[in-house]
């Protein structure tokens, strides 16, 4: 009923000329007809608990190297990569979990988590993205290298 309302103003500001205004108020109705959905369907993560996480994973994995000439450090991080540049095919389980969330019409993209480090590891976290929402929605996650159990207890999210 609150979004046919706004809906109904956002249509009266555009026939009165206030065209800027109009945009505003359907921009902000979509977002909260989004976040809606996702925060009801998915579990989230907060920028804070990704943070935490690489805190955590950068003390456990953080290695100085050196050959008595130069030295460097090396850690893991959690990375983010945008689904329509992820070179890999996702387990069948996956696939579906993704058509399921695009379906839900909630998400302006996707985006895979994995960890990021000298080493090469395959094992990612499939996100879904609102604009302008600071949360990452947790779709699916497949093999073992991160889990949404690592970032989020039982409970959250």
């Amino acid at each position: 009923m609150e979004e046919l309302k706004g809906k109904e103003q956002a249509k009266r500001l555009k026939d009165l000329g206030l065209a800027v205004a109009a945009q505003a108020l359907e921009t902000e109705i979509e977002f909260k007809r989004k976040t809606v959905i996702a925060y009801e369907h998915f579990r989230y993560v907060t920028p804070e608990k990704i943070t935490d996480f690489n805190n955590k994973i950068k003390e456990k994995t953080h290695k100085d190297h050196g050959n008595g000439y130069s030295t460097y450090s090396t850690y893991d991080r959690l990375e983010f990569v945008n689904l329509g540049i992820y070179g890999s095919i996702p387990p069948e389980n996956v696939l579906q979990d993704l058509e399921k969330a695009k379906s839900m019409n909630c998400f302006d993209k996707f985006e895979i988590a994995k960890i990021s480090s000298v080493e090469v590891r395959p094992d990612p976290i499939l996100f879904g993205v609102i604009e302008g929402c600071p949360d990452r929605f947790y779709i699916s996650q497949w093999d073992n290298d991160v889990s949404i159990e690592d970032i989020l207890q039982e409970n959250e999210g």
